[in-house]
């Protein structure tokens, strides 16, 4: 079933340029934007409805009735609430500690008071692209020629082997490394 939602992506070739359609924006297709906005008014009725009846029966709890409305009267949900209340500020505490100490992180590394270390070897992931390109056009040909055909018939000798990928890649490291 399709959404409306197509996109290409290609990561050996960077120069190859990234085409995205969405059917929802395009001229036409009223069956697609009248179901998607359907089941995305539906989604957001699913979020917030409880969390009305909770905010109004706990508003209700805490005024003594003179604000908000009763949907029970159970002690045991309100226990529930206020722990969840104190438990909620608790979290909402730590995410703002984390979020404070990594924008002063960055802003120390965007003043370069701080090393600035990368995330991962750049040569490496090149090389191993690099690696599997190769690999792949041993085994199927050009990259250029498996781009523009529309339809490929894999022969059965051509199949992979599951993860023999990543062995190929794997095993070239490990001869690069001795």
């Amino acid at each position: 079933m399709s959404w409306g939602f197509h996109y290409r992506f290609n990561f050996m070739n960077t120069s190859t340029r990234y085409n995205y359609r969405d059917h929802f924006f395009e001229h036409g297709h009223w069956g697609i934007k009248v179901r998607q906005t359907l089941v995305a008014l539906i989604c957001w009725l699913t979020l917030f409805t409880p969390i009305v009846i909770t905010s109004a029966t706990y508003l209700a709890y805490l005024t003594h009735g003179r604000h908000g409305h009763f949907f029970w009267h159970y002690t045991e949900g309100f226990q529930e609430l206020n722990f969840l209340v104190i438990f909620l500020t608790f979290a909402l505490g730590m995410i703002a500690v984390f979020c404070l100490a990594m924008g002063y992180i960055q802003f120390q590394r965007s003043r370069g008071l701080v090393n600035k270390w990368p995330l991962f070897d750049i040569t490496k992931n090149h090389w191993e692209l690099q690696t599997a390109e190769k690999f792949m056009t041993a085994r199927f040909g050009a990259e250029k020629q498996r781009q523009n055909l529309r339809n490929y018939t894999v022969k059965p000798e051509q199949n992979l082997a599951k993860n023999q990928l990543k062995d190929v890649i794997a095993n070239t490291n490990m001869e690069a490394d001795n």
